[in-house]
């Protein structure tokens, strides 16, 4: 009776846990350059029944499941004409290269709204929302000197993307998985006066978190059934 609990209970844990990702990325439908994240499950251990651990046995029961990850799903969303002058999207692979000026972390982003702000000592330097500089080709700030100066915006691209971690305002950093970050040598891929809008699928999303609240509801029935069937049991003794 306690292996129906338990089951029932991880499922509802991990569909809840599905629906915060399924709520985060609606939450987020407008946000600029925003990569919608999609849950990865696994099976807990099986048990053999009526048989020692170890043996070869068709009668088995699980355990449940979990949620091992929530990757980024990192496809194109659409570009959307601003005719912003600082306003950047990159038609194709690759990120925006920002330096956080306090710890000197390098994070990567595909939000390419950008303005000048004029730093403490006095330089001009392209940024992004968070205050962070854009870096160019070279992996170095935009520091002009004028507000009317030439700048340039690096597009930066990884041998793999997954496993990037998501450290918030649609940015992200990169794990040894990764690999080294290089510039990207494609033509055309930088678009001014564009702006890259969320990835997520409304109507996608929208199936998901019915999938999830039918699948709550079952486990939930589960476990009240299972505690009904228990109360009976102890009725009896």
């Amino acid at each position: 009776m306690n292996v129906s609990w338990y089951s029932a209970q991880a499922g509802a844990s991990t569909q809840q846990k599905r629906m915060d990702i399924i709520a985060n990325n609606l939450a987020n439908l407008n946000t600029t350059g925003f990569k919608s994240r999609q849950g990865t499950f696994g099976e807990l251990m099986y048990s053999n029944i009526n048989a020692p651990e170890g043996t070869e046995t068709n009668l088995q029961h699980g355990l449940g499941a979990r949620m091992v990850k929530a990757d980024a799903v990192f496809e194109q969303g659409v570009l959307m004409p601003t005719d912003g002058k600082f306003d950047f999207a990159i038609n194709g692979d690759g990120f925006f290269a920002l330096r956080d000026p306090l710890t000197q972390e390098v994070s990567y982003t595909r939000s390419g709204h950008f303005h000048l702000s004029e730093q403490p000592n006095g330089s001009i330097v392209l940024v992004s929302d968070s205050g962070k500089w854009v870096l160019d080709t070279q992996g170095n700030p935009n520091i002009m000197q004028d507000w009317n100066a030439p700048y340039e915006v690096g597009v930066y691209v990884f041998e793999q993307k997954n496993g990037m971690q998501n450290i918030g305002k649609s940015e992200f950093m990169p794990v040894e998985k990764n690999g080294i970050p290089t510039v990207s040598q494609k033509e055309n891929l930088l678009l001014q006066g564009y702006l890259e809008n969320s990835n997520v699928n409304f109507e996608q999303e929208i199936v998901h978190m019915i999938e999830s609240q039918r699948a709550y509801q079952m486990n939930i029935q589960m476990i009240k059934t299972t505690d009904d069937v228990t109360a009976t049991i102890n009725s009896l003794r």
